[in-house]
């Protein structure tokens, strides 16, 4: 597992990070991707990146949204 720094996680969240009826609300596929960009980390699975980024925007009170699963688009072609 991946020690992400708190203040790139912390950056992530805050951008990406809209403003819904019920609260803020986190795309998990954009938070992922703006960290691998923020940090220049295209090594670390996406789960690790993932985990990190839910952890942080659960204690800042976000809900997060799980829009991409790897391997999604093979279930389609069984």
């Amino acid at each position: 597992m991946h020690n992400f720094e708190l203040i790139d996680l912390l950056c992530v969240i805050d951008a990406c990070a809209s403003d819904r009826f019920a609260g803020r609300l986190v795309p998990m596929s954009k938070a992922v991707e703006e960290l691998r960009v923020l940090t220049g980390d295209f090594v670390s699975s996406d789960r690790d990146a993932a985990n990190a980024l839910t952890q942080v925007a659960l204690e800042r009170g976000c809900a997060v949204l799980f829009d991409e699963q790897p391997g999604a688009d093979i279930v389609g072609e069984l």
